[in-house]
C-alpha cells in the first residue's frame, strides 16, 4: 500500500517532466539544423526523452493495481531526472547563446555594438519569423521595413539584435542606431552621423538635422546599386523618426533595402506606409510558463510558495524584464524572512493598468533602495550607461554598484560595460532630470536659484552643444559645494570666475576638457573623488593625491586649444607624497612633451594596475624602484623618443601581462631582468628602431601568447632562447630585416600565426 501511494502521489511530478520534455524536445528541432557539431548532444536529449517517456507511462497509467505494486520509479529518481532534464535544457540554450555570439562577431567591426539586456530566452522561433519576413534574398526589388512591436521590457531588442547578429548582410551596407526615450535635436543629429559614418564612411559634424536628412538622402542616392540594411532600436515617437530620416525615404532609398525597426507602439511606424514603404511586424509574445517560472527563480530556486509564484506570474505576465526584476526581489527578500515584499508587491499590481506595470515595479524597486544606492542608480541611469563598469563602480560606489546588479537594475556586458534597460533607464533619466544637469539651458536656470544650486548632483555637458557662454563664480561653487559629484565640461564655452575653497567632499568624478589656468576648487580636498580626467595645472597640489583617488588622466591640453597663453610646459611633475595605502589604480600621463622624470615617489602607488605615459618626448627614465609597483598589469609607453633603458627592477613586475612600447625609437636594449617577466602574454616594441637585440633569457617568457616587432629595422637576430616560446600564438613582423624573418625557427613558423607584410 505505502509503494501504491508513493507512486500515485509522483502522478503531478510526472506531468511536470513531459511539459518540460516538450519544450526540450522544441530546443532539439530548433537547434538541429544550426548545430552540427553538437549532433551527440542532441542525440542525448532524444534519449533522455524516450527514458522519460517510458517512465512517466508506468506511472501515470493507473488502471492496473499492479502497475503501482511493480512501479520502480519513486520521488527520487524523479526528482533526479527532472534534474537531468533541466541541465541539457540549459546546455542547448547555452550552445544556442554561444553559437548567436560568434555569428555577431563577424559583423562586429561594421556595425554598432549590441547591448542586449534580457537573457536569451524563448527567442529562436521569434528570431526565424523574423528573419522570413525580411527576406533579404528575395528576388523582387521593393523597400520594406519590419517592425518588431511590444511592451517596453518583452525583449524587443534582444530577437532584434539575435537577428541583426544571424543573418548575412555580405551584400548590404548597414549599421545599427539605438534611440533615447526623449531624444533631442542634438540626439537625432549625432544619430544622423552614426549613420552617415556606418554606412558611408563619412565622419563630418552636423549643424542640424535638416542637414542630416539631405546628406542621408544625397548617399543613397548616389548609391543606387548598394542595397542599405538599417537597424532602429527603439524608435519610441513617430516625430522623432520624421526628424530622423530624409522626407520620402521610399523614393531615395536602393532597391533591396531593409529596414528592422523596434517599437512599443506599431502606430508610430505609419510614417514608412505614407513613404510608400512596405511593412510587415511580428508582435513579441510574452515567455511561456516553463520559461517564465525558470526566469523568475533563477536567483532563488528554492522558493516554493506556490500560491504567490502564480500571482507573481500572473502580474509579470511573461515579460522578461520585470520577471528579472521581481526574481531578484524574491532572492534579496529570501534573506530577510520578516521582509513582505511578496504581498506589497501584489497590492502594488493590483491597481496598475497592464501598459504602466513596467515603470510601476521599476519605482517599487527603486523606494525600496538604501538612500546611497539610489544615488548611484540615478548618476548611472542618467550619466554613466554603457561606461566601462569598473570606473562606474569606482564613480558611485563598489558596494552600490553591487546592490544595483543584485537589483538587476545594472549589468555588465561581455566587454566590460554598465547596460541598462531603456525602461529602467528613462524612469531614472526622470527621477534625476531635476538636480543632474545634462544641457545647458538647465544649466542656466540652476546658476540663477540658490535652492537648486544647493540640491544639485551632477554637470556633465560637452561640446556637442551650442550655447552661448556661460559663467559660474566663486557663490556659485559654494552653493554646490556641498551637493555636486559629478563635474564634467569640455570646450570654451564654460568659464569660472573665482575659486571656492570649502571642500567639495561629494565630489565623485571630475573632467576637464577645457582650457582654464586653474581648477575652480582644491583638488587635495576632493575627499571622495575617484577619476579626475584634465590637464595637470599650475593651482592643482598634483602632489598630494585625494585619498580615494582610483583613476587618473592628466592631458596637455596645448594642441587642443593653440591659443592658451596659461599652460604650463611641465619638464618635472612634484615629487608624490602618496603613501603606500594609494588606491590609485590607473595613471595614464598624455601630451607632457617636456617632462624629463616621472615624480620621486611614484614606487608608493602599490595599488597601481595600469600605467599609460604617452607624447612623453623627453621623458629620460623610469624610477629606479620601478618594480616596486608590484600590482601593475599593463605598461603602455609611447612616443617617448628620449627613453634609452628600462630600469633592471622591471623585472621584479610578476604580474605585469602587457608591455607596449610604440615609437621609443632611442631603446637600445632590453635589461637582463627583462626575462623574469613571468606573466607577460603579450609584448609590442613595434617602431621601435634603436633596438639592437633581445636579452639572452628572452625564452624564459614561458607565457607570452603575442610578439608585435612591427619596424624594429635595427633588430636582425634572435636570442638563442627564443626557440623555447612554444605558446606563441601570433608574431607580426611587418617592416622587419629579412634577415630576421629567414631565421626564425621553424617550429614557431608551424604553430604560430605571423604575419610578415
Amino acid at each position: 500500500m505505502e509503494r501504491c501511494i508513493q507512486s500515485s502521489n509522483n502522478k503531478s511530478e510526472c506531468l511536470e517532466i513531459l511539459r518540460r520534455m516538450v519544450n526540450l524536445g522544441k530546443q532539439i528541432l530548433q537547434l538541429n539544423d544550426q548545430m552540427p557539431a553538437q549532433k551527440q548532444k542532441l542525440n542525448e536529449a532524444v534519449q533522455c526523452i524516450v527514458v522519460g517517456c517510458t517512465m512517466c507511462a508506468s506511472q501515470i497509467t493507473t488502471t492496473r493495481v499492479c502497475r503501482f505494486l511493480t512501479a520502480s520509479v519513486n520521488a527520487d529518481s524523479i526528482k533526479s531526472f527532472q534534474v537531468k532534464i533541466d541541465r541539457l535544457y540549459d546546455d542547448l540554450i547555452l550552445w544556442g547563446v554561444t553559437d548567436m555570439e560568434k555569428r555577431l562577431t563577424k559583423i562586429a567591426s561594421q556595425s554598432q555594438e549590441l547591448y542586449a539586456y534580457q537573457p536569451a530566452v524563448g527567442i529562436d522561433s521569434g528570431r526565424e519569423t523574423v528573419i522570413r519576413l525580411l527576406d533579404l534574398n528575395a528576388q523582387h526589388t521593393s523597400v520594406q521595413v519590419v517592425v518588431v512591436y511590444g511592451f517596453g521590457g518583452m525583449g524587443k531588442t534582444t530577437l532584434a539584435d539575435a537577428v541583426y547578429a544571424n543573418i548575412d548582410l555580405q551584400n548590404h551596407k548597414h549599421c545599427r542606431i539605438h534611440m533615447e526615450q526623449n531624444c533631442t535635436k542634438n540626439d537625432l543629429k549625432v544619430l544622423q552621423e552614426h549613420i552617415l559614418n556606418g554606412l558611408f564612411h563619412q565622419n563630418v559634424k552636423l549643424t542640424d538635422c535638416h542637414q542630416g536628412q539631405g546628406m542621408i538622402w544625397s548617399f543613397f542616392k548616389k548609391n543606387p546599386d548598394q542595397p542599405i540594411f538599417l537597424y532602429i532600436d527603439n524608435a519610441l515617437i513617430k516625430a522623432d523618426l520624421k526628424q530622423l530620416l530624409p522626407a520620402d525615404l521610399g523614393s531615395c532609398l536602393p532597391p533591396k533595402s531593409r529596414i528592422l525597426l523596434t517599437t512599443r507602439n506599431l502606430r508610430e511606424t505609419d510614417i514608412f506606409v505614407a513613404w510608400n514603404i512596405q511593412r510587415r511586424q511580428y508582435s513579441v509574445s510574452p515567455l511561456p510558463s516553463l520559461e517564465a517560472r525558470k526566469l523568475l527563480l533563477k536567483n532563488v530556486p528554492e522558493y516554493n510558495d506556490e500560491r504567490n509564484i502564480d500571482a507573481l506570474l500572473k502580474l509579470c505576465g511573461g515579460i522578461p524584464l520585470l520577471l528579472e526584476i521581481i526574481g531578484s526581489q524574491l532572492a534579496i527578500s529570501s534573506r530577510n524572512t520578516n521582509n513582505n515584499m511578496v504581498l506589497e508587491l501584489l497590492r502594488e499590481g493590483e491597481v496598475v493598468e497592464e501598459e504602466d506595470i513596467s515603470d510601476r515595479i521599476v519605482d517599487f524597486v527603486y523606494h525600496r533602495l538604501l538612500p546611497p544606492v539610489k544615488e548611484a542608480f540615478l548618476d548611472i541611469t542618467s550619466l554613466f550607461c554603457y561606461w566601462p563598469s569598473e570606473e562606474v563602480a569606482y564613480i558611485v560606489g563598489e558596494e552600490e554598484f553591487r546592490a544595483l546588479e543584485d537589483a538587476t537594475f545594472v549589468k555588465t556586458s561581455e566587454d566590460g560595460r554598465v547596460i541598462v534597460h531603456d525602461v529602467v533607464q528613462a524612469r531614472g533619466k526622470k527621477m534625476s532630470e531635476q538636480n543632474r544637469v545634462t544641457d545647458p539651458e538647465t544649466l542656466l536656470k540652476c546658476l540663477q536659484d540658490e535652492e537648486k544650486l544647493k540640491n544639485l548632483r551632477g554637470i556633465f555637458l560637452n561640446e556637442k552643444y551650442e550655447h552661448p557662454s556661460i559663467e559660474i563664480n566663486d557663490d556659485h561653487l559654494k552653493w554646490m559645494s556641498n551637493s555636486l559629484r559629478v563635474l564634467s565640461y569640455e570646450g570654451s564655452q564654460i568659464t569660472f570666475r573665482g575659486k571656492c575653497y570649502k571642500p567639495f567632499r561629494q565630489l565623485r568624478y571630475l573632467q576637464i576638457a577645457s582650457n582654464i589656468p586653474d581648477l575652480p576648487m582644491e583638488f587635495e580636498k576632493l575627499e571622495h573623488l575617484s577619476i579626475y580626467r584634465g590637464p595637470l595645472m599650475p593651482g592643482m597640489s598634483f602632489n598630494e593625491f585625494p585619498p580615494s583617488l582610483r583613476v587618473m588622466t592628466s592631458l596637455n591640453l596645448t594642441k587642443m586649444y593653440a591659443s592658451s597663453k596659461n599652460r604650463v610646459a611641465y619638464s618635472k611633475i612634484p615629487a608624490t607624497k602618496a603613501t603606500p595605502d594609494s588606491l590609485l589604480v590607473k595613471l595614464r600621463l598624455y601630451g607632457l612633451k617636456n617632462m624629463e622624470r616621472l615624480p620621486d615617489g611614484m614606487e608608493n602607488l602599490t595599488k597601481l594596475e595600469q600605467l599609460y605615459l604617452r607624447g612623453c618626448h623627453q621623458l629620460r627614465e623610469l624610477p629606479s624602484r620601478f618594480g616596486q609597483l608590484n600590482n601593475l598589469k599593463e605598461l603602455r609607453l609611447s612616443q617617448c623618443h628620449e627613453l634609452k633603458e628600462l630600469p633592471s627592477s622591471i623585472g621584479q613586475l610578476s604580474n605585469l601581462e602587457s608591455l607596449h612600447l610604440y615609437d621609443c625609437s632611442a631603446l637600445s636594449v632590453l635589461p637582463p631582468s627583462f626575462g623574469d617577466l613571468i606573466s607577460l602574454k603579450t609584448l609590442q616594441l613595434s617602431y621601435c628602431s634603436g633596438l639592437k637585440m633581445l636579452p639572452s633569457n628572452f625564452g624564459q617568457l614561458k607565457n607570452l601568447e603575442e610578439l608585435d616587432l612591427r619596424h624594429c629595422s635595427g633588430l636582425e637576430e634572435w636570442s638563442l632562447s627564443f626557440r623555447d616560446l612554444t605558446g606563441m600564438k601570433k608574431m607580426v613582423l611587418v617592416g622587419c630585416s629579412l634577415k630576421l624573418k629567414e631565421s626564425l625557427p621553424h617550429h614557431i613558423k608551424e604553430n604560430c600565426s605571423i604575419v610578415f607584410d
